[in-house]
């Protein structure tokens, strides 16, 4: 199961629906493309027939993604970090607070401060309790607080 927000399984749908018209639009050209006549040197047939294989294969990819969602219900504890978790970190380099919010993939920066459990700090802090320090991208890390974040 792939991890996402309400909010984010409602964008991926409306993305699918968005991939789904433009593959139709991309047939109609490459229709009239082909009508044009030699199919072997229409560029324009070739590229729409290229785009229609791109449009298809982000198709499939949606569509698996919608398939294998699970949305995101925060752990009441606030222990060790978790999806749907706000957490405020210290880059002990720069000595700057940031307050961010984990989320799945698909939800990665679909408000401010959401950041994907994917990404090298999501990976770094996700499992672990407040006062550890870990590092991320050669650069020193704490988790300072970790509480419910707003996923909605």
């Amino acid at each position: 199961m792939t991890p996402i927000t309400s909010l984010g399984l409602s964008r991926l749908r409306e993305h699918l629906q968005e991939l789904k018209t433009e593959l139709v639009r991309t047939f109609d050209e490459r229709s009239a493309a082909a009508a044009e006549g030699d199919l072997k040197e229409n560029s324009a047939y070739i590229f729409m027939t290229e785009r229609a294989h791109v449009l298809q294969s982000q198709i499939d990819k949606a569509s698996a993604d919608i398939k294998d969602a699970s949305i995101i219900i925060p752990p009441k504890d606030t222990h060790k970090v978790a999806l749907g978790h706000r957490v405020k970190v210290l880059f002990k380099n720069e000595n700057r607070e940031l307050t961010l919010t984990l989320v799945g993939k698909n939800d990665n920066a679909l408000k401010p401060g959401w950041i994907s459990a994917d990404s090298p700090l999501g990976i770094a802090i996700l499992g672990r309790p407040a006062g550890t320090s870990v590092i991320v991208n050669d650069q020193p890390v704490a988790i300072l607080e970790i509480t419910h974040g707003d996923i909605e």
